[in-house]
């Protein structure tokens, strides 16, 4: 299990990750959907901003407080409430340091046994504040996967047909 202090690292730094990966690529790439229905890049950006706190911080918190349940998350209304996509990269990922630095900030203020808490989330019991706080960085790596294979596209387009069978080839 990793510490406070490394989940908290963990979730504060990846906006930075994000940060590198993204500046130099293209803002219509940034736009551009993999397939019908699929979030662009700057949609999963704001899907990580949307679940800050209701999917991640407020259920930790909650639990960790002593909570004997917390809501569940339903991405759907906040996803629709705002149009990420026509935000700029930059706003985005300073909205997510921000809020990644009052989070990094508030799990560092728990003591390791908070984390063993436990409650339900709807009808479904034992889920503890460590739960989440392990999810949240598992989240952040999902989606820093799906955002990479969005991007593939503006490399792939450009290689030869050599090239695309031996990445093929080998599975990439």
């Amino acid at each position: 299990m990793l510490t406070i202090d490394e989940l908290a690292t963990s979730i504060e730094t990846f906006p930075a990750v994000l940060r590198g990966l993204l500046s130099p690529v293209e803002p219509d790439a940034l736009t551009a959907r993999p397939a019908p229905g699929e979030w662009c890049v700057l949609e999963v950006i704001g899907h990580l901003i949307d679940c800050e706190h209701r999917a991640f911080l407020d259920r930790v918190q909650g639990l960790a407080d002593g909570a004997e349940s917390v809501d569940g998350f339903d991405p759907r209304p906040g996803m629709e409430a705002r149009d990420f996509a026509s935000e700029s990269l930059d706003a985005l990922l300073g909205e997510l340091e921000g809020l990644r630095a009052e989070s990094a900030a508030a799990l560092r203020a728990l003591e390791p046994g908070q984390l063993a808490r436990t409650g339900s989330v709807g009808r479904e019991n034992g889920f503890a504040a460590g739960d989440f706080a392990h999810e949240w960085p598992y989240h952040d790596q999902a989606h820093l996967i799906q955002i990479i294979e969005a991007l593939k596209p503006n490399y792939l387009d450009h290689m030869t047909d050599t090239m695309r069978g031996a990445l093929a080839a080998l599975g990439l």
